[in-house]
């Protein structure tokens, strides 16, 4: 698996100067907000894994599909990589945003926010995900967490665009709006590398778990024979 190695080696090194430079820009180089004050920080780390959360569950997705379409187990493990990933940046995105909405609004939660219940429906989704894959055994896992990973697409789609939906606490998109970014420079500056850092950490995470998952079906396979 020689590729696997050299593009842990890349990205290992990729994603740590990327999110040094995230951490920097963030916390040195972009100013106060003139409403928000240094809360505003607690954005650099919300948008990012929010973002790279949807990319995680569309690879996951997509893996499930080509596995019911195979039956291949390389993406059976590409999905389960995805997934647990994503279940980490979705944990992000829900702590930093109830941190947010302490500081920015004075709650840790609030149930008539749509965008914040949907992202907590996808997180139990895919909690049920990781946790099917840990206690199912036998060939219909695999198919079971794949049929989970479609039913997550319409939710995340959902999800994405609660906020144009429904109205709530959540604050209107900062860059995707009519009319332009709704941020200066120096802060768009700070969030584009905070999300690449998140997309070269993530990619860097479901290569090694993918990985991990190989040698672990290796594994079953050597003991199998040893059973024989």
């Amino acid at each position: 698996m020689d590729w696997r190695n050299g593009l842990k080696r890349a990205l290992g090194p990729l994603a740590l100067i990327s999110t040094a430079a995230a951490l920097i820009l963030a916390l040195e180089v972009s100013p106060r907000e003139i409403v928000l004050g240094d809360t505003v920080r607690i954005l650099y780390v919300h948008v990012g894994a929010a973002w790279v959360a949807y990319v995680a569950y569309a690879l996951t997705a997509v893996g499930a599909v080509l596995f019911l379409k195979t039956r291949k187990r390389r993406w059976d493990r590409l999905a389960a990589a995805g997934a647990e990933v994503g279940l980490v940046l979705t944990t992000v995105t829900l702590a930093s945003g109830m941190i947010w909405g302490r500081a920015a609004q004075g709650w840790w939660w609030q149930w008539s926010d749509r965008r914040l219940t949907l992202t907590l429906f996808l997180w139990l989704l895919y909690a049920a995900y990781v946790i099917a894959r840990r206690t199912l055994d036998g060939p219909n896992r695999s198919a079971v967490t794949a049929v989970l990973a479609l039913v997550g697409i319409p939710a995340m789609v959902l999800n994405h665009f609660a906020t144009l939906l429904f109205r709530g606490y959540h604050p209107d998109p900062v860059i995707g709006r009519p009319g332009g970014a709704a941020a200066d420079v120096p802060f768009l500056w700070a969030l584009g590398v905070s999300m690449t850092a998140y997309m070269l950490v993530f990619a860097w995470m479901v290569v090694e778990r993918e990985a991990l998952e190989s040698d672990l079906d290796r594994l079953a396979e050597l003991r199998g024979g040893d059973d024989a």
